[in-house]
Parts: C-alpha cells; sequence; structure tokens
C-alpha cells in the first residue's frame, strides 16, 4: 500500500470513528476551501455525524447559493468542546485565523489538503499535492465512504473543483478532475448556476474596483511581469471587501506577453497581502516562500510587513530574478 493510498485509509477510518466534528477552513475563503468544507459536511451528514462548520468572517455572496452556507457559525459563537475537527484546504494552523484556537490538545484532526507547501499539521494528514483541489480528496473520501457525489454533496464539491482549476482552464485541469465533474453531471447537476454565480456574475462595485486597481497596473522585467494594487482606500470608495479582490490578480497575469501577474493589497497599517499566479515555467509558491508564504507552482501567496510601495519593489524584485530563470 502506498503512502497515498495509506493516508485515504486513515482519513476513511478516523471519519467512520467519530460522531461529532468541528469543520473549518481557511481565512478569506475561496471557492474550493468553501466547496470542500461544506461538501465534508454534506458527506458526514449523509453518515449521520453531527457537525458544526465554524469560521471568522462573513461568507462571501458570491457563494450564497452552496447548500449549509446559512449554517456557518461565527467561530466566536462555538463554545463547545469537539473531541474530532476537520480542516480542509489549508496548509498550515496559522491559515485558520481564530478558528484554531477551537483547537485543544485532546483535539483529534484531519488535515484534507493538496497544498505543496502543507506541514502536515494534523493528528491524520491527507495531503495531495497532484490533486487539482481540495474537493477532489472530499470526493474521493465520499466515494470511499459510500456517499453518492450527487445533490447537495455535488453542488459543493463541483464548486471547488470549478474555481481552483478556473472553469477547467488552468494547468492543474486533470483527467481525474474532469471524470469527477462528468460524474456529478450525470448524477443530475447543473453546471452552468454554478459557473454563473461563482465566477461570471459581478457587481457594479466590483467592477468599479477592478477600474480602480487596473488603472495602476504597472509592468516590469520587460514585459514577463505585471503588477497591481488595491488600496484600503480604494476599497472604501467603492464600498468593497476582500472578497471583491481575489480574481484580480488574474488581470494582471493574463496580459499578453507576461508571465507572472501579482496582486497588492493593503489588509492594515503596514500589511500587506500579496498573491501571486504564473502561465508556465516559473515556480511561485518558491517566490512565496521567501517571504514566508506558500501555495501551488502556479498560484502562491502571503502576507508581509512594510509601506505599500516598498512592498512592491521587494516582491517586483524577486519575481524578476525568476522569470529571467523560467
Amino acid at each position: 500500500m502506498n503512502q497515498l493510498e495509506e493516508a485515504y485509509r486513515r482519513a476513511e477510518e478516523f471519519l467512520r470513528s467519530h460522531h461529532r466534528f468541528l469543520l473549518l477552513t481557511h481565512v478569506h475563503p475561496d471557492g474550493d476551501a468553501l466547496g470542500s468544507v461544506l461538501g465534508m459536511a454534506s458527506v458526514l451528514k449523509h453518515l449521520g455525524k453531527e457537525v458544526v462548520v465554524a469560521h471568522e468572517e462573513p461568507m462571501p455572496e458570491r457563494f450564497s447559493y452552496l447548500p449549509g452556507i446559512g449554517e456557518v457559525k461565527p467561530v466566536d459563537e462555538v463554545t463547545d468542546v469537539f473531541p474530532a475537527a476537520v480542516s480542509v484546504d489549508c496548509a498550515d494552523l496559522r491559515r485558520l485565523g481564530k478558528a484554531a484556537e477551537k483547537l485543544t490538545s485532546d483535539t483529534r484532526l484531519l488535515n484534507v489538503d493538496h497544498h505543496a507547501t502543507n506541514d502536515r499539521f494534523g493528528t491524520e494528514n491527507l495531503v495531495d499535492p497532484d490533486a487539482s483541489a481540495s474537493c477532489q480528496l472530499v470526493s474521493e473520501l465520499a466515494k470511499r465512504l459510500g456517499v453518492p457525489l450527487a445533490g447537495e454533496t455535488a453542488i459543493c464539491l463541483y464548486t471547488g473543483l470549478f474555481t481552483d482549476t478556473g472553469g477547467f482552464r488552468y494547468s492543474n485541469t486533470s483527467s481525474a478532475v474532469l471524470r469527477l465533474a462528468a460524474e456529478m453531471i450525470d448524477s443530475g447537476l447543473d453546471p452552468y448556476p454554478i459557473a454563473l454565480q461563482a465566477v461570471e456574475t459581478v457587481t457594479e462595485k466590483q467592477l468599479r474596483l477592478l477600474v480602480a486597481a487596473l488603472d495602476g497596473l504597472r509592468t516590469a522585467a520587460k514585459g514577463k511581469i505585471a503588477y497591481l494594487a488595491v488600496t484600503r482606500q480604494m476599497m472604501e470608495e467603492t464600498g468593497t471587501g476582500v472578497e471583491d479582490t481575489q480574481e484580480l490578480v488574474n488581470y494582471a497575469r493574463n496580459l499578453a506577453g507576461v508571465e507572472v501577474g501579482v496582486m497588492f493589497r493593503e489588509e492594515g497599517d503596514n500589511e500587506i497581502k500579496v498573491s501571486l499566479r504564473a502561465k508556465h515555467e516559473v515556480n511561485v509558491s518558491q517566490i512565496a516562500a521567501q517571504f514566508g508564504g506558500g501555495g501551488h507552482a502556479r498560484a502562491a501567496g502571503f502576507t508581509v510587513q512594510g509601506p505599500l510601495d516598498k512592498v512592491i519593489r521587494q516582491v517586483v524584485d524577486a519575481v524578476a530574478a525568476q522569470v529571467g530563470q523560467g
């Protein structure tokens, strides 16, 4: 039995052997984070388990269609002590934010993730960097547990597969993930409403933020790098929040001739969130690691302290050192 197969076996045993679960995912959740945590909740409910999904932030409006999202509890309202917990789509405990405080020294924790930088922080760890999305791992667990990839479970898990592969356009789109998507569609899932809500629908305030951000778009390294910044003032003036910024980095990445797109977002006083996206050859997770972050080869990020202008110079220089080697 290979290492990954053993990890699946232990994860399945973990889920079968406990009855009450606290389910968690990372701060600033994207489609894969929410799809996998709510998909896991649906799977466990099918098995007759008791689950609580907790998060420290309000849920993103564009994922309001996800079954169970209205039942996510603010982490401050979780007072029970859970003997078992599951973390999905999170590479380290810090990314769980305040939710990590709900894990005691006695909590048994299953860590399900697909980031290569995952530090195996769980009691049990199901980590597969070759998976296209964490929802792919949860889907495989569902099948092993005898839960059909249909109905509400499929809506959640398809969302993660679809969003983390960029609508099945990114380089992490595999035949395995396409087969899973086809299986869900064969079960009765309608993919169009998910695509429409998750990636195609934008609000007026999001468009105004996009205009402001693109107005400051710059290039470097002879056009191989494109970067833009989102300031707190921009978000205040447009009435937007963090969830409205998640796709902006792709506008920099998608520019013709660009290898790496970068977005800088002000999060606090001298605190900058940096998102990196690459097209072909540059491994941006290695760049992120230089600044204490991580992620995937073509999508990574980190948070760093410093004035925005200084952070932009440091990061663009670091990326420029890599694009010439790609």
